[in-house]
Formats: C-alpha cells, sequence, structure tokens
C-alpha cells in the first residue's frame, strides 16, 4: 500500500490541479458576457470547488 507521505503528495497534486482549473474558470467566468455560457461554467466551478475542499479535508485528516 501507500504510506502517508505518498497519500499526502497524492492529494497536494489533485489539489493543485484542482486550483489551477477554479483559476481557469473564474477567470473565464469573468470574462464572460453569454448567460448560458455562463451559468454552465458556474455548476462546473462549484463543482470543482467541492472537489477542492475534499482534497483539502482528506489531506489535512492524513
Amino acid at each position: 500500500m501507500f504510506t502517508k507521505e505518498e497519500y499526502v503528495e497524492y492529494f497536494r497534486e489533485l489539489e493543485d490541479i484542482i486550483k489551477k482549473t477554479l483559476t481557469i474558470y473564474t477567470d473565464m467566468l469573468n470574462s464572460l458576457e453569454d448567460q448560458i455560457v455562463r451559468s454552465s461554467l458556474e455548476v462546473l466551478a462549484t463543482e470543482n470547488m467541492d472537489a477542492y475542499r475534499f482534497m483539502k479535508q482528506e489531506k489535512e485528516r492524513l
């Protein structure tokens, strides 16, 4: 199995990926004027934020 350090590193990498994605979504939301596309991106950003919070919780739990 994995060591505690390997799990922490794994979650850190996932957290970084999700953070970058959230930054991209936020930048796009700030520049969009089309409400249909904006609404779709808001849903994706919310889901990614939930995933980000989960990753942080799991990393801290370890």
